[in-house]
Order: C-alpha cells, then structure tokens, then sequence
C-alpha cells in the first residue's frame, strides 16, 4: 500500500508539472525516472522543452485557435447551470482549506486548474503517508475519502468532455499522449492503485 503511495505521488508530480509548464521541475522529476519506467509514460517519449514549451502555452494558457482550457469549471455537467459550478468551485475551496492546501494561492493559480487540483492530490498523498506511518488509522481514511472526492466530484466528470474539446485542438504528440494518460489514469486507475 505505502509503495503504491508513494508511485502515486511520483506520478502525481510529475503531471502537475506537465499542467503548469513547469519544465525545470519535470525534468528533475523524470531524471529520478528509471528508464524502464519512463517508457510506460507514454509522452514522454515525445518530449523535447523548447516545442513542448511553445505548444503547452498555445494549448492550455494563450486563448486561441489551439487552445484547450485546463479548468474543470469550463466543462459544465450536463444540466449543470452557473450557480452550480460557482458552488462546485466553492466546495472544491473549501477541501483545500480544510487540509491546509493553499497552493494555487500562493503560485497565483486558480483552484480549478487541472494543475492545482493534481497538486492537491499530490498533497493528499504525502499526508496519506505520514498518517500512515504514524498509524493514524482516522486521519488516513479522511484522507482517501477526500482523494476520491476530488476524483469523481471535480475531474472525472469534465475528462471526457476536456478530452472532445482537446480532440479537436490538440496535434502535438507530447499532448496528445498526456491527455489520453491522464485522462485513463484519474478515470480509473488511480483509485484503484491504492
């Protein structure tokens, strides 16, 4: 269990790094890769920063003909209205505060971003860690609740329709791969790895 933790937070990193475009960090991340592993993540076979960089800002930052929205809140439920993604977002929030997540606030990222949402998994995780190191039995499972809520309330229901308006936009392979491996990751398997 711990080391299925502790490859969920490895992965975890390493695509917050891709949502963000933070390239130094994906690097660091993907060197401590062993190369037997770095070929079952599929994109990064395709990855080369300077073409990477310029496609991740036209795809998920500069608004245009290429470009593809990295916020949950941009993909409404079906009969979803306005209200009920501002409250969505409101309790998307609140999970961050209630465990002390204030990354998006401090990096001045919007906390329906894929970026912050794996961040704040990413943050689960190590505290799934310590509380099982510690023994904490309570906490631990206060924790995987949360880690699946954020999974089947937040960004499971907008993957498919990300995935449609990405399908459309997307051409670069680098992307391509990330967004059909994140998508099939936080789909299914990610709970399912615990």
């Amino acid at each position: 269990m711990m080391e299925e933790r502790y490859g969920k937070l490895a992965i975890a990193n390493i695509l917050t790094s891709i949502w963000f475009g933070d390239w130094s960090r994906y690097e660091d991340f993907m060197n401590d890769v062993p190369e037997d592993m770095q070929a079952e993540l599929s994109f990064h076979s395709f990855y080369e920063r300077e073409e990477v960089k310029l496609w991740h800002d036209n795809h998920f930052f500069i608004p245009g003909d290429h470009f593809v929205s990295p916020y949950f809140s941009s993909y409404p439920k079906e009969g979803e209205d306005e209200e009920a993604r501002k409250q969505d977002l409101l309790c998307l929030i609140g999970l961050y505060e209630k465990t002390g997540f204030y990354f998006p606030l401090e990096q001045n990222r919007l906390p329906d971003h894929y970026g912050s949402m794996t961040a704040f998994l990413s943050s689960i995780l190590q505290a799934e860690i310590k509380a099982d190191q510690e023994g904490d039995r309570e906490y631990l499972q206060q924790l995987e609740e949360i880690e699946a809520e954020v999974l089947k309330r937040y960004i499971q229901p907008s993957l498919n329709p990300m995935l449609k308006a990405a399908g459309l936009k997307i051409k670069h392979p680098f992307f391509k791969e990330f967004l059909s491996f994140y998508a099939d990751l936080m789909g299914e398997d990610w709970l399912e790895a615990a």
